[in-house]
């Protein structure tokens, strides 16, 4: 990796101190509120998280974010044909549709990762995730307890691996991942420790390799 990108990166995130500490607020404030609510609460933020995941896919920001609102902008869509209707503007919409939905009716699989999260058992949860929910593979599955606050975890998404020029995690052994994730995150040592967790450090990295910056102030409304 070239080690100017981890200068730059890191005072990219010193410009923005104050932005950073706004999403870092907006994280903490979810994780309140997902550890404090009832389960059926809990299940919904996780479903609204998980369609965030899925819809972001291999698709700009502004259109998944219009479409995640979309979705919701009447409660929780009621039928396969208006969860396509919502997002229809993202790319994949169809597959995406499918993997919506059928983590829409899925309530029961849901409160088993709430109470895993609940208990702290963040990488049972992350496992649970990518093994039984569609639509989200190695990196993604993490990003779906991500923004709910659980910032331990990260995704190494497409901007993390050109900040690094690494290849796409395939494994699905959650150690392993963990291990990519730390492997990373060497690179960076000052902006680890100043962003504070390994998703704020995602996030900035993920703004600086784009140079623009990202609030997901669509989502944070809809949960919070």
């Amino acid at each position: 990796m070239d080690p100017i990108t981890a200068l730059l990166a890191t005072n990219h995130f010193r410009r923005n101190k104050s932005h950073y500490a706004s999403v870092r607020s907006n994280l903490s404030e979810t994780r309140e509120r997902f550890t404090g609510s009832d389960m059926e609460t809990r299940v919904s933020m996780l479903q609204k998280s998980h369609a965030f995941a899925v819809i972001s896919v291999q698709t700009p920001v502004s259109v998944h974010e219009k479409a995640f609102r979309n979705l919701f902008a009447n409660g929780a869509p009621q039928s396969l044909d208006e969860v396509r209707d919502s997002i229809k503007s993202c790319n994949y919409f169809k597959q995406k549709s499918r993997y919506v939905w059928d983590s829409l009716q899925r309530s029961d699989d849901w409160k088993e990762v709430a109470r895993m999260l609940v208990k702290g058992e963040l990488d049972d949860a992350h496992k649970f995730i990518l093994d039984e929910f569609m639509g989200v593979g190695p990196a993604k599955a993490p990003f779906v307890l991500s923004m709910l606050g659980f910032t331990e975890k990260m995704c190494v998404d497409t901007n993390v691996m050109q900040a690094v020029d690494a290849e796409r995690p395939t494994t699905v052994v959650v150690e392993k991942y963990e291990n990519i994730v730390s492997d990373i995150m060497s690179h960076f040592p000052t902006l680890v420790s100043e962003a504070g967790s390994p998703f704020m450090f995602q996030w900035a990295l993920f703004d600086y390799q784009r140079n623009d910056m990202s609030t997901h102030d669509i989502f944070f409304t809809e949960v919070l």
